[in-house]
């Protein structure tokens, strides 16, 4: 409504054109490459280090990926993690080596090869199931005596060869897989054998899984509900989260009412007595219509690859709330009176007949065993433990992997299995709707796998080829890993869905790995708002071979740098070299941080690299002219000033202001604020008053960045001149920015000029 005016007067009110919605964040660097856990291909925002050790992992020694974002966000507050994963699968041979007895033939172990790309040709097996022998050929060849399938002996199979690749390569194999119970569950007059078999996992990496939670007998069946997937993909997932099922409360009216539970997601290595709780959802439901429905609580969106467009979206009627997990629901039609009671049988993780399987054990017992100190197993005892799973049973554990084939093992798992049979200290029953408190059990999960073979060699530093850096073959566009990382970098292809100013793939040289390196540089130009920290050559490369390099490639949207650095790896405590991508990001940021993006990440103010004790090469003053008239930066060792970046020229051959690296992030970043800005003004009218707001935001954005030292002078032109009739009348609204960029001090030149003893200052 109008203001009323009646009497004379002045009247006053301020009418702010200068808002406008800001549309730019934090934003960070994105890292490309492998990590120890973590949703694959699919770019992720961390926040702090805390948060990447919780998603990702900690750094285990086998790429660059943690420690160079560990060191980033020591001064960083954000990041885009994207890892790599296997997407190809393996077939190797492998060596199986049974029980064999009157109940009938049942899996002991399965050896793996320990070399990549070796099979084991041969095995042979001789002695007694107290004590045998075996011979087994591959790269190599070993025998093997006096092993024992008892579990608590010595010379047990798996610690005489070991449970990893890793480490154990002195052997042609190492125990994969393996069944202490197998001698016990193949019958009586038991012998061994053993024969080479088939492993063959020719899939792509995959999340962790649950085995369907299923109801309570109704009707004469038990209906499947749900299941748990893994956020985190590969192997490790199965690993490190279980599942339990607590507080079931069956309706009140099984006719006509839903029932409701509790879902606790534990870490996998705590216990019964001593859990660990990571998250707990409670009084959940199948109620579609509840707002406790538990896909609705916790979240059942399935990310889906776009081949075409390279991006992974989420398909789904809930997002993810849970950190861990996600749900799939059963598509059978679940009675309303359906509660969780227990879950289907799990599949088998090595091949074989589906009788040859030893079967793991099920908790059957609420109470605590009498081996665990400070409790006994009779009715004084605490009711501890969790129905369902035995995460203490090596069989059952040896079930808890990628999974081979279609075979189930054992039976499923129903708490109304347990209502007659429960009598440790006094018998319960179960399916007894006030026995909340004791029906409860836990879940495992299984299938997560890398998608790429277990026994892959992985190189760092020196022994980096073509076809091998961090475990990834990138020789040609074509091999497996180079396929596996532009994926990823596929992933960061869209401004709208990923923001980012910087990007890094540690451990990708130009030199060798040309063809992902090439695609990383096309995509920070391709978007053009963000920057490319490159490694250009091997870590023994001379200056002759890394100016080559660098004299190849022609972008503003790149740096290199040259030498390697030595560095401490915290997790072995070792040193080791590094390329200069594992520790650039965090001086960039620490450059950002104490001036701003239009400041050179370089000299002893702002490019101090902290973390490094030592460099490949000590660079004197004619090397580094070499490197930086060939547009490399070159990262120098100063007595009594440290380790530092000495240059700051991107990998444009022509001379021009982009050819700095800081007056390219300066665009950098004013483009991000501005295009950002200019995104509220879409769909306006195309009026004086939408020009002057577009103008109030922007000229003084640039007038704080030229009192910051960023720009010597700047022109911003948005109005009837480049707005002319006929450009309105094609729906366009047009604008000019003109900007003069500082330059650095670079060269600082000093005449010393001598006097003789009669010459007055004044007069010079």
């Amino acid at each position: 409504m109008a203001e009323r005016i009646v009497s004379p007067g002045v009247f006053t009110q301020e009418r702010d054109q200068s808002f406008l919605a800001q549309g730019v964040a934090e934003i960070g660097a994105a890292f490309v490459g492998p990590t120890t856990k973590g949703p694959a291909f699919i770019p992720t925002s961390v926040q702090g280090i805390d948060g990447f050790v919780t998603a990702f992992g900690e750094p285990d020694g086998t790429s660059y990926m943690g420690y160079t974002v560990k060191n980033y966000l020591q001064e960083a507050g954000s990041a885009t993690i994207v890892r790599v994963l296997g997407l190809a699968g393996y077939n190797t041979t492998a060596a199986t080596v049974y029980a064999t007895g009157s109940v009938g033939k049942k899996i002991l172990a399965v050896l793996h090869p320990t070399v990549s790309g070796s099979t084991l040709t041969n095995v042979l097996l001789g002695g007694t199931t107290a004590s045998f022998s075996l011979s087994i050929t591959g790269s190599t060849a070993t025998s093997a005596s006096g092993l024992s399938p008892v579990e608590t002996n010595a010379s047990f199979i798996s610690k005489y060869f070991g449970t990893s690749a890793q480490g154990a390569q002195s052997y042609p194999a190492y125990v994969y897989t393996v069944f202490p119970n197998a001698i016990a569950q193949a019958g009586t007059q038991v012998t061994l054998l053993a024969q080479t078999s088939s492993l063959s996992l020719a899939t792509q990496y995959s999340n962790a899984t649950t085995p369907w939670v299923r109801s309570q007998t109704i009707g004469g069946t038990k209906y499947n509900l749900f299941k748990a997937h893994t956020l985190s993909d590969g192997t490790s997932a199965n690993k490190e989260i279980k599942i339990s099922i607590t507080g079931i409360s069956p309706s009140l009216d099984p006719d006509s009412d839903f029932g409701s539970f509790s879902l606790l997601v534990r870490d996998f290595n705590d216990t019964d007595v001593s859990p660990n709780v990571l998250e707990s959802w409670n009084n959940l439901t199948f109620n579609p219509t509840s707002a406790n429905y538990i896909a609705r609580v916790i979240g059942n969106s399935v990310p889906t690859y776009n081949a075409t467009t390279g991006e992974t979206t989420y398909e789904g009627d809930y997002p993810n709330l849970s950190k861990y997990i996600r749900i799939e629901m059963s598509a059978d039609v679940i009675p309303e009176n359906a509660v969780p009671y227990g879950f289907a049988a799990l599949q088998a993780t090595v091949p074989g007949s589906a009788g040859e399987f030893t079967t793991g054990s099920y908790v059957t017992s609420r109470w605590v065993s009498a081996s665990v100190a400070g409790y006994n197993s009779d009715a004084t005892g605490p009711n501890t433990n969790y129905y369902g799973f035995d995460f203490a049973n090596t069989d059952s554990l040896s079930y808890l992997g990628p999974i081979v084939g279609s075979n189930t093992v054992g039976s499923e798992f129903n708490i109304e299995n347990l209502a007659a049979t429960e009598v440790a200290g006094s018998a319960i029953s179960l399916t007894d709707r006030a026995n909340t408190t004791y029906r409860r059990f836990s879940v495992p999960f299984q299938g997560g796998f890398d998608g790429f073979k277990p026994n892959r060699n992985i190189t760092l530093g020196g022994a980096i080829t073509a076809n091998n850096s961090q475990g990834f073959d990138l020789s040609t566009a074509a091999s497996s890993g180079s396929v596996e990382y532009k994926r990823a970098l596929n992933a960061l292809s869209n401004p709208d869905s990923v923001d980012m100013n910087l990007l890094v793939v540690p451990g990708v040289i130009y030199k060798l790995h040309s063809n992902v390196s090439t695609t990383a540089m096309d995509l920070c130009e391709q978007r053009g708002d963000c920057f490319h920290i490159v490694d250009l050559d091997e870590l023994d490369a001379n200056i002759t071979s890394v100016t080559a390099q660098a004299e190849s490639l022609d972008t503003n949207y790149a740096a290199g740098y040259y030498p390697w650095v030595r560095v401490l790896d915290d997790i072995s405590g070792k040193f080791i070299w590094a390329p200069p991508s594992v520790v650039l990001p965090e001086v960039y940021q620490y450059s950002d941080n104490v001036g701003a993006e239009w400041f050179a990440p370089a000299g002893l103010n702002r490019g101090g690299i902290p973390g490094a004790i030592g460099v490949k090469t000590r660079l004197n003053q004619a090397q580094r002219d070499e490197l930086y008239e060939s547009k490399v930066n070159p990262i120098a060792q100063f007595p009594g000033q440290g380790i530092c970046v000495w240059g700051q020229k991107t990998l444009q051959r022509r001379s021009s202001a982009l050819d700095r690296v800081n007056v390219r992030r300066l665009l950098i970043t004013v483009k991000k604020y501005i295009a950002s800005s200019a995104r509220y003004l879409v769909f306006e009218q195309n009026t004086e008053a939408t020009r002057t707001r577009f103008l109030n935001i922007v000229n003084p954005y640039l007038a704080g960045i030229q009192q910051r030292s960023g720009l010597s002078a700047f022109r911003v032109v948005m109005d009837e001149t480049n707005n002319t009739p006929d450009i309105i009348d094609q729906n366009i609204l047009k604008g000019a920015i003109y900007l003069q960029p500082t330059r650095t001090a670079e060269f600082i030149m000093l005449d010393f000029n001598i006097l003789p003893t009669g010459a007055t200052f004044d007069t010079i």
